[in-house]
């Protein structure tokens, strides 16, 4: 099957490679399978005959105009920028018109299209995951949900497929991106790919998310989340913090949902758990200390929430401790 991938100046050299070398390792390993499928052409294209990287490398492309009828799958990785007015003014410029127009027709055709971390946003804009399921990075998740309200955007996620697009998180997610397209004509090929890749056990991206973070750019979410990091040891009702904040608990609840998806409570969740891994990960503390520290009154409500939210126990938490 032939692969395109789709660059423009500034594109992220780590997730561009990444997705060159998941799919080289895996043209590399067909010799090991007793049913190999075909291996894959990969193609770089773009809107002229050559890219600079965003660390200044030259990469010769095809222009868009000569793309052949043979393209199974259109892949966008990220483009390196990190500020998302930025971004959008990017993928929404007069000179993507052009872009975003063949990227809607190669879905109309029939052609699969993949994007991760910033190169979402071009799915996104050309109108092709409206109506989908859909992830980015977790910290343009509250951007890309006021400019695409008709894509259902759950940015915990690394990875998700819906029909025919396939999106993932943030600049690593670009291996699962690439590991999920090569599954999709051979799973044991995919496997033995992350096998010679060191591909571990990827967790949810909510394990990296930054509640501050996500919350910066609406004012009101942004006070919240201050609240709740002062208040974070003791026990309150979010009626408390919104009254605190001078609105009412519905306006509040408005505002959570909007910006970052999620219900006030579920958002004090989030804080306290960011909390309490960082002291599991960094303290010899008993969970029963850390759970009265992150405003839990018992160690089991922690842990019920580790299971539910994190999918992993205790334990395993405090054993992930950063190998550098």
């Amino acid at each position: 099957m032939d692969v395109a991938v789709f660059v423009q100046d500034g594109v992220a050299d780590l997730g561009l490679t990444a997705v060159l070398e998941a799919f080289a390792t895996a043209n590399g390993l067909l010799d090991e399978l007793e049913a190999a499928p075909d291996p894959w052409q990969l193609r770089l294209v773009g809107q002229g005959d050559q890219v600079r990287t965003a660390h200044g490398f030259l990469a010769p492309t095809m222009p868009l105009a000569e793309l052949p009828d043979s393209i199974g799958v259109l892949v966008v990785p990220a483009a390196r920028v990190l500020d998302a007015d930025a971004l959008i003014d990017m993928v929404s410029a007069p000179a993507n018109r052009s872009v975003l127009q063949l990227m809607t027709q190669a879905y109309e055709s029939g052609v699969h299209l993949a994007a991760a971390c910033t190169g979402t946003f071009y799915l996104a804009e050309a109108g092709v995951l409206d109506g989908a399921a859909a992830t980015t990075s977790w910290w343009l998740g509250p951007a890309f949900r006021r400019r695409y309200p008709r894509i259902d955007l759950d940015e915990g996620r690394i990875l998700c497929r819906a029909e025919r697009r396939t999106t993932a998180g943030a600049s690593l997610s670009h291996i699962d991106l690439a590991l999920s397209l090569i599954a999709a004509t051979s799973p044991t090929l995919a496997e033995l790919t992350g096998r010679y890749l060191v591909v571990g056990d990827r967790r949810p991206q909510l394990d990296s998310s930054i509640p501050e973070v996500i919350a910066r750019r609406d004012s009101l979410v942004a006070a919240f989340e201050r609240w709740v990091r002062d208040h974070v040891a003791e026990q309150f009702r979010i009626g408390d913090a919104a009254h605190q904040l001078g609105v009412t608990e519905r306006t509040l609840q408005r505002a959570t949902q909007a910006e970052i998806g999620m219900s006030p409570m579920d958002f004090v969740h989030e804080v306290r758990l960011e909390r309490a891994t960082q002291l599991l990960r960094t303290t010899a503390l008993t969970i029963d200390a850390i759970s009265v520290k992150v405003g839990y009154l018992n160690a089991g409500t922690l842990r019920g929430l580790f299971r539910r939210r994190r999918g992993r126990s205790i334990a395993e938490v405090r054993a992930s401790r950063l190998s550098w």
